[in-house]
């Protein structure tokens, strides 16, 4: 697989960009502890020259993230600027903020669409996000989208509070004219890392995944529904949640650092945006230009300079190591015990087969 991708070439397609650590939420899943912004966030020209340096690399496709990234002042002209160079503008944020005439700026912005983050019934949202009324806000963004004719998105987090509302939460986002629903897992880290009740257990991606089928099936025209990269691999429905979306129809290894950047909103570079640790920043635009971090030798080594070696135990039994690559990576350095190995349980192939293991192929 690292053949293919060495002769396919290294470029930034996709990318997600932290405006602002900044965030009026302090929620219990946060990875990268939002709130205060960062000391040193880019200035606005900063941000300008960056946008030219990452259309230039050839990318195609650029989320707004944060913190909170409707609290950048300057979100509209950024959005504007990609928008005017051919590049494809969304984001995710907590809805808290967007009132109908935020809603018209983005539609003049040029953006392609506005997904909020919407954790399950009101109770579960507003206690993961620790603001009564939350939730209703995030409601009313969706509702604000319907009525200024703009495309609505959701990312949902799923954890044991959660868990079994999914089915309830499909049918409201569908009903609030939501067309793209995305599904992950928390992973602990950040704020997560002390709210360890709310992980769900490596175990439960054999219930999800068919759930998330199921809904895909259910909605099919009317509402996509897919799982994040930190969910898979290999079930029988594979191709619903991978299609279009990677190399080969199905899971074909993390893509950070080889078609995905991640930016934050210091500068510091990355290969995904949920890598928040020092070890995987590649470097800053202050220091050096963007395309000099990007095509640097050595830069993005765990997808780039794959080996079987860099596998936990594991994974590195598993008979589609080569080309699965130990599935998201930051999943799978965190459940690795960021050793330097990488490591994924949470692994609908692996699931299976310890199910199997213990209770036979015919689950008994």
């Amino acid at each position: 697989m690292r053949e293919l991708l060495d002769r396919i070439g290294y470029v930034p397609r996709r990318g997600v960009w932290e405006l602002t650590l900044r965030c009026n939420l302090r929620c219990l899943h946060c990875g990268s502890r939002a709130g205060a912004p960062r000391g040193d966030e880019l200035t606005d020209e900063e941000t300008y020259r960056l946008i030219d340096q990452l259309v230039k690399l050839g990318m195609k496709s650029i989320t707004l993230s944060g913190g909170e990234p409707l609290m950048r002042e300057n979100w509209p002209q950024i959005a504007e600027r990609f928008r005017k160079r051919g590049v494809r503008v969304n984001m995710i944020s907590n809805g808290l903020n967007a009132d109908r005439a935020t809603i018209r700026r983005m539609k003049d912005a040029g953006m392609s669409n506005y997904g909020v983050s919407i954790d399950g019934s009101e109770q579960s949202h507003d206690f993961v996000r620790g603001r009564p009324g939350a939730y209703r806000a995030a409601m009313q963004a969706l509702e604000n989208c319907q009525a200024e004719g703009f495309p609505a998105a959701c990312v949902s987090f799923v954890n044991t509070k959660n868990y079994h509302e999914l089915e309830e939460l499909a049918e409201t986002l569908c009903r609030h004219g939501v067309k793209d629903w995305q599904v992950q897992y928390g992973r602990p880290m950040g704020n997560l890392g002390e709210h360890l009740d709310l992980v769900c257990k490596p175990e439960t991606i054999l219930d999800l995944l068919p759930r998330l089928a199921r809904l895909y099936r259910q909605y099919e025209g009317r509402m996509r529904v897919y799982a994040s990269d930190s969910l898979g691999y290999y079930s029988e429905d594979e191709e619903l949640f991978r299609g279009g979306r990677s190399i080969a129809g199905v899971w074909s290894g993390c893509l950070a650092g080889v078609r995905v950047i991640g930016i934050e909103a210091n500068g510091n570079i990355e290969g995904c945006l949920s890598m928040q640790t020092d070890e995987f920043v590649e470097g800053n635009i202050r220091q050096e230009a963007l395309e000099k971090i990007w095509t640097k030798p050595g830069n993005f080594r765990y997808t780039r300079g794959f080996t079987l070696e860099q596998l936990g135990p594991g994974c590195r039994a598993c008979d589609l190591a080569d080309v699965c690559r130990g599935g998201c990576s930051w999943t799978a350095w965190m459940e690795g015990g960021r050793s330097g190995k990488f490591d994924n349980p949470y692994c609908y192939y692996r699931q299976a087969k310890l199910y199997e293991k213990a209770h036979g192929p015919s689950g008994e």
